[in-house]
């Protein structure tokens, strides 16, 4: 072993490390029984030692070194706070405050009561600490915390006046100088991770644009394909209506080109008809006639009489008809006189007394033709 500058064995120097080491552990230990006091599960409290030049700066390596996202720091001594206290007088807390990650959420305490909070970057929304309850437990913890910060303090501070050589101040800036290039990769590292978390938000936003944009475009499409098969529908039955209006136009004209040429034909065959009924009654009558007169027994004369023949006598009135109608008996009567016995509740034939299929009269023309012509040449 060799001697450093100030005198002291490097084995004395390594037994000052130890003994510091261990107060350390001693002073870690009390505050995790600290936390299970205050009903903390004990899974949940971890232990962690680090190395740096000062207390501000091994929080911060702390910080960085095992993601910690809350933490609970003295923003002054509880002999400095006052009512409507708002302002940090502890080195330390600043220090930890400037340079801790965005991520961390801090809350400054001093004797009890909430003076600041610095919300972390990733937890805007988190509700806040500051009910009485919340308070009442800082004051538990920050009152229980403080007498161990000063002790380890005034053991840091013995200490460090024992190892003042320039050995050890050089040691102590290349330390510094570590634990500052430390931090400021861990700094890095934090901002990768910030930028990957947005990055990956973006990405999640842009996935569910575009996922809302595919259903969007999948109903848009869907109601274009329902309103094209809509139209085509449309059209097929404007093509039919169109159609069935041109066929019936068609039939129009051709009803309108037929109708007099067929009305024509059947007033022709009516005319006919007629005029051939009339050449036969009057060869019937002239028939009778001469039977008549080569018969000097006969009482009555077609020529002189002026009784008119039984087919021309409506059944019902007993007289000669003026409108004669065939019923559906196959007889003939008065039109008027038929209504009437119809209207009297007569459902009967009055000739076959056999019940009628239907109330219906269609008109004799020809013998209404006969009755007149006679009528003309036997005037009553």
């Amino acid at each position: 072993m060799n001697p450093t500058s100030t005198g002291i064995e490097q084995s004395e120097i390594d037994a000052i490390q130890v003994s510091e080491l261990t107060s350390t552990y001693d002073s870690l230990l009390k505050y995790r029984d600290i936390c299970l006091d205050q009903g903390v599960n004990e899974q949940d409290v971890e232990i962690f030692c680090d190395v740096a030049n000062n207390v501000e700066e091994g929080i911060v390596n702390l910080i960085y070194e095992n993601n910690i996202k809350k933490l609970i720091i003295g923003a002054a001594a509880d002999s400095r706070y006052s009512q409507g206290m708002v302002n940090i007088t502890s080195r330390k807390a600043k220090y930890v405050t400037r340079h801790a990650p965005h991520s961390c959420k801090i809350w400054l305490v001093c004797n009890g009561n909430l003076i600041q909070t610095r919300e972390g970057r990733f937890d805007l929304g988190g509700s806040s600490h500051s009910s009485s309850q919340s308070l009442a437990s800082l004051h538990d913890l920050d009152s229980a915390l403080i007498p161990y910060e000063e002790e380890v303090r005034a053991e840091t501070d013995s200490e460090s006046h024992a190892l003042s050589s320039p050995e050890d101040q050089s040691a102590r800036g290349s330390a510094a100088l570590y634990y500052e290039e430390q931090r400021r990769r861990l700094e890095i590292e934090e901002l990768k991770r910030e930028l990957e978390q947005h990055d990956k938000m973006n990405r999640e936003r842009e996935e569910a644009l575009s996922s809302s944009f595919g259903v969007t475009q999948m109903l848009y499409s869907e109601e274009v394909r329902r309103r094209r098969e809509a139209e085509e529908e449309l059209n097929r039955a404007r093509a039919e209506i169109r159609d069935m209006k041109r066929v019936q136009k068609e039939l129009e004209e051709q009803l309108y080109i037929d109708c007099p040429r067929r009305l024509e034909l059947v007033e022709k065959e009516r005319d006919e008809a007629i005029q051939k009924t009339e050449e036969l009654l009057r060869n019937l009558y002239l028939e009778k006639g001469e039977s008549s007169s080569h018969s000097p027994s006969s009482s009555s004369q077609w020529s002189v009489s002026n009784e008119p023949p039984p087919y021309f006598i409506c059944p019902i009135s007993k007289e000669i008809m003026q409108n004669p109608h065939v019923a559906a008996d196959g007889y003939t009567y008065e039109a008027d006189k038929f209504k009437i016995w119809l209207s009297h509740g007569g459902e009967k034939s009055p000739m076959t007394n056999l019940r009628l299929e239907n109330n219906k009269l269609t008109p004799n023309r020809v013998l209404r033709s006969a009755i007149k012509e006679w009528l003309q040449q036997h005037p009553l």
